[in-house]
C-alpha cells in the first residue's frame, strides 16, 4: 500500500515537473497546468506528513546549495518592508515560490540515478514536443493555440500581442517568429539554448546533428541576438572544453560563414519561402553585429539599466525590494512607452536584490558551475558525466541568453536547470561517500 503511494506520489512529481517544462503553453489566463499539479503536490505531501503527526525525517545531506533558496526566499519577503510596490512585491515572491518549487523537487525527488534518469527522460519527451512544434512554427502558418499570434487566445482567456519591431526583419508580412510553449519568441529561444548542450553532448551522432542544426534554426527565426551569441559560445566551449577540438571549431566558423554568404545570394529568389529566409538571414546578420538595432533595443534596454542603477545607489546598495525594478520604472514613465521589466535578469537581481544577494547569487552560481566542470571529467560514471557537461554549457550560455528576455523569474526551465545541477553534484558527491560506507 505504501509503495503504491509512493508511485502515485513520484507519478505526480513527473507531471509536475513536465508541466514546468510546458509553462503557459498549456494555460488560462493566468492559470497553468503547472499550477494545477504543485497545488496537487503540496497536497499530497501535506497529507503524508499528516499521516507520520507532522514529525520530518532527515536524510543526510551531501551539499548546501539549495539554502541559497532559502536565503532567497528570506530575504525578499524580509524586501517588502521597503519594497515600492506591495502587489508587485507580492507577485514576485509567488513566482520565485513556483521556481523554489521546481529545483528543490528535483533535488530531493532524484536521490538516486535512476530518479534522475527518469526525471530527465520526462523533462526530454516535453522538450522535444516543444522543438517540434517551434520548427512548424518556423516554416508552417501553423500556431499552437496559446500563441500571440494565434487566433484563439480569447478562449483562453488572453488578448493578442503583435511584435511589430520584427517587421523589419521578415519581409512578408503573414509570417511571424515561433514561440513554442513559451508565448514570446525570447524564451523559446532561451529554451533552446540551454537544451542544445544536451543534443551536443550526445554519443549519438544523429541526434547530436539534427538537434544542434534544429536549434540553430529556431533561433534564428526567433532573431534573438543575446542567445544566438549565447549558442555559439556554447558550441566554441563545448569544442574547446568538452571535445578539445580547435581545428573542428575552426572548420564549423568557415561552414557558418558559408552557409550565411550563401543564403544571401537567394535573396532575389522567385520561391517566396527561400526569398523570406534569405533576407531574413541577411536582415539578422546585420541585427546581430548591431547594424539593426530592432525597435530601437539597444537603446531602451540601456535606458532601463541606468533608471535601475540610479534606484540601487538611492538605496544605498541595499536593493529595491521584491517586484521594485517594475514599480520603479512605472514611477518613471516607462521606457519607450511601454517598458517596465528591466530586461536583464541579472541586472534586476542586483536592483531588486541589492549588491551583497547579488554577490551572493554571483557565488553560488560560479560555484556550480565549477564542480559541475569536475564532474564533467569523472569518468567513472558516463552518465553523470554527461549530465554534468550537457548543464555546465547550459549554465555558461544561460549567462548572456538570459539578458534576451524581460524577466526570466518565472521562466521555469532556468529552476529547472539549477535544480539538476545541484542533483547532479549532490549524486556525484553521494558516490564519492558511499565506497567509505561499506
Amino acid at each position: 500500500m505504501i509503495r503504491s503511494f509512493n508511485m502515485k506520489t513520484d507519478t505526480l512529481i513527473h507531471m509536475m515537473i513536465g508541466s514546468a517544462v510546458i509553462g503557459i503553453g498549456i494555460s488560462f489566463s493566468d492559470f497553468y497546468l503547472f499550477h494545477f499539479f504543485l497545488f496537487a503536490l503540496f497536497m499530497v505531501l501535506f497529507f503524508q506528513l499528516k499521516s507520520t503527526n507532522f514529525q520530518l525525517t532527515f536524510e543526510n545531506r551531501y551539499g548546501n546549495y539549495e539554502l541559497l533558496f532559502l536565503i532567497m526566499i528570506v530575504w525578499y519577503v524580509i524586501s517588502i518592508f521597503w519594497a515600492p510596490d506591495i502587489e508587485y512585491a507580492g507577485k514576485y515572491l509567488f513566482y520565485i515560490f513556483c521556481g523554489i518549487s521546481i529545483s528543490l523537487t528535483i533535488i530531493y525527488f532524484s536521490k538516486t540515478e535512476e530518479k534522475l534518469n527518469a526525471l530527465f527522460k520526462t523533462i526530454g519527451g516535453v522538450l522535444l514536443f516543444d522543438l517540434f512544434f517551434a520548427l512548424l512554427e518556423s516554416f508552417t502558418n501553423f500556431r499552437l493555440p496559446i500563441s500571440p499570434y494565434s487566433s484563439l487566445l480569447p478562449y483562453f482567456g488572453k488578448e493578442a500581442v503583435t511584435f511589430s519591431e520584427f517587421d523589419s526583419l521578415f519581409v512578408y508580412s503573414d509570417f511571424r517568429p515561433p514561440t513554442g510553449f513559451h508565448w514570446n519568441t525570447n524564451n523559446l529561444a532561451i529554451g533552446m539554448m540551454m537544451i542544445l548542450p544536451f543534443f551536443l553532448c550526445s554519443h549519438q551522432i544523429i541526434v547530436k546533428i539534427l538537434g544542434t542544426v534544429a536549434i540553430f534554426i529556431i533561433t534564428i527565426f526567433a532573431a534573438s541576438r543575446a542567445v544566438f551569441l549565447g549558442l555559439i559560445l556554447i558550441l566554441c566551449l563545448y569544442l574547446i572544453v568538452v571535445k578539445k577540438k580547435v581545428a573542428t571549431l575552426f572548420l564549423i566558423w568557415i561552414t557558418v560563414i558559408g552557409m550565411f554568404w550563401g543564403m544571401s545570394q537567394l535573396g532575389e529568389s522567385e520561391n517566396p519561402r527561400i526569398n523570406e529566409i534569405a533576407n531574413s538571414i541577411e536582415a539578422i546578420s546585420l541585427y546581430l553585429k548591431g547594424d539593426i538595432d530592432v525597435g530601437g533595443s539597444l537603446e531602451w534596454r540601456r535606458e532601463l539599466v541606468n533608471n535601475g542603477i540610479d534606484a540601487l545607489i538611492a538605496s544605498n546598495g541595499l536593493g529595491v525590494g521584491a517586484g521594485g525594478s517594475v514599480a520603479i520604472q512605472e514611477k518613471l514613465g516607462g521606457v519607450a512607452g511601454r517598458f517596465t521589466s528591466m530586461h536583464n535578469f541579472w541586472i534586476e537581481l542586483l536592483v531588486e536584490g541589492g549588491v551583497v544577494f547579488f554577490s551572493i547569487i554571483l557565488l553560488w552560481y560560479g560555484s556550480i558551475i565549477y564542480n559541475l566542470f569536475k564532474i564533467s571529467k569523472w569518468n567513472k560514471n558516463e552518465s553523470l558525466s554527461y549530465y554534468a557537461s550537457s548543464l555546465l554549457l547550459s549554465m555558461i550560455g544561460f549567462i548572456p541568453a538570459a539578458i534576451a528576455a524581460s524577466s526570466t523569474i518565472y521562466f521555469f526551465p532556468m529552476w529547472i536547470m539549477f535544480g539538476m545541477g545541484i542533483a547532479v553534484i549532490n549524486l556525484y558527491r553521494k558516490n564519492l561517500l558511499l565506497p567509505h560506507r561499506n
